[in-house]
């Protein structure tokens, strides 16, 4: 397995830097064949996302592209497959950034009652509790 950082997601998605995007493409051609071959993980993800949102303006839509183009390859594991399908859905949703939708997903994927926040824009979320 090989663990994929948030500047090669970047490069994938946005294919913007040709000689960077070779080098990728290379790996891609080795190792992609390998179900679960390339680990994208929490936080390399939430990044990747927000830097898109952030640094190159795209909006929910083609961040859920993003998101969902990872998953539809079998060649990408993450920390919890489930938990980023549930993100996505619930991102896709509501209002609330990719990052705030996977803590959710993740906190009912652990079994907690509720996720407690401060956050007055997560409260539509299923299972938060605005404190």
């Amino acid at each position: 397995m090989i663990g994929i950082d948030t500047n090669m997601l970047l490069r994938l998605w946005l294919n913007d830097e040709p000689a960077q995007n070779r080098r990728i493409d290379a790996l891609l051609a080795e190792h992609g064949s390998t179900p679960g071959s390339l680990l994208v993980t929490d936080v390399v993800l939430v990044e990747a996302v927000w830097t898109l949102k952030s640094a190159f303006s795209q909006g929910k839509s083609a961040q859920l592209i993003a998101v969902r183009s990872l998953l539809k390859e079998t060649a990408f594991a993450f920390e919890d497959r489930e938990a980023v399908l549930a993100a996505a859905m619930l991102f896709e949703a509501g209002s609330c950034g990719f990052s705030d939708c996977l803590i959710v997903a993740k906190h009912a994927r652990q079994g907690c009652d509720f996720t407690a926040t401060l956050e007055r824009g997560m409260r539509k979320l299923p299972a938060v509790k605005l404190i």
